[in-house]
C-alpha cells in the first residue's frame, strides 16, 4: 500500500500538471487586443458625452458605457480562454479559476467602492470635485489586481500590473489635469501591447 510521503507527492504532481495549462497555456493574446479596443472605444463615447450633456446626465450615460465595456470585456476574455480550454480538455471550472477569483474581487469591489464615494461627495456637495482621482483609482486598483493574478497566470500579467500601478500613482499626483488620453493609454495601450506580448509568446 502506498504510504502517506508518497501519497502526498502523488497529490503534488497531481495538481502541478492540472495547474499548468491553465497557467501557461489557456492565455489568449487576441483577448487582450479586443480589450484594449473596446477601452479605447469606451473611453472616445466617454469624451463625447462628458462634452455634449450636462453633468448630471453624464453620470448616467458614463454609468452605462463603462459597464457596456467591462462586460464586453469580460465576456471577450471568458469566451476566448474557454475556447482555448476547450482545445486543451480543461474542465469548465477548477481551483485555480476559484482562486482567480478570490484574488480579483477585493480590488474590484474596492475600486467601486470609491468611485461611488466620490460620486456621493459631489452629489452632496461635500467637499471639492475630486472626479480626477476616479482614474487613477481605477487604474490603481486593477494594477493591484493583474499583480496578484500573475501570481497562478504567465508572468507578462504580472508585469502589465505594475505598470498600471507606477502610472496610476502618477495620475493621482496629477489628477486634476489627467486627460482623457491617460485613460486611453493605460487601459486602450497596455491591454493591446500586452496582448500583442503574449500572442507573440503564447499563442492568440
Amino acid at each position: 500500500m502506498m504510504d502517506n510521503a508518497s501519497a502526498h507527492e502523488e497529490l503534488k504532481v497531481i495538481r502541478s500538471l492540472m495547474e499548468r495549462p491553465v497557467k501557461y497555456s489557456t492565455q489568449s493574446g487576441l483577448a487582450g487586443i479586443l480589450a484594449g479596443l473596446i477601452a479605447l472605444a469606451g473611453m472616445f463615447a466617454d469624451m463625447y458625452v462628458s462634452s455634449h450633456y450636462e453633468m448630471t446626465t453624464v453620470i448616467g450615460l458614463c454609468f452605462c458605457i463603462w459597464g457596456g465595456v467591462l462586460g464586453l470585456s469580460l465576456l471577450t476574455v471568458a469566451g476566448l480562454t474557454r475556447l482555448r480550454e476547450i482545445r486543451q480538455g480543461m474542465p469548465l471550472w477548477s481551483a485555480v479559476k476559484m482562486r482567480i477569483l478570490l484574488a480579483i474581487l477585493p480590488s474590484f469591489v474596492a475600486g467601486v467602492g470609491v468611485t461611488m464615494a466620490i460620486i456621493f461627495r459631489w452629489f452632496m456637495n461635500d467637499g471639492p470635485n475630486e472626479w480626477g482621482l476616479i482614474i487613477p483609482i481605477w487604474m490603481l486598483f486593477y494594477g493591484v489586481a493583474c499583480w496578484q493574478v500573475g501570481e497562478f497566470s504567465v508572468k507578462e500579467l504580472r508585469w502589465m500590473g505594475a505598470i498600471f500601478i507606477v502610472a496610476g500613482l502618477i495620475s493621482a499626483a496629477f489628477f486634476q489635469n489627467v486627460p482623457y488620453l491617460i485613460f486611453g493609454v493605460s487601459f486602450g495601450g497596455f491591454h493591446i501591447l500586452y496582448g500583442v506580448i503574449v500572442w507573440l509568446r503564447y499563442g492568440g
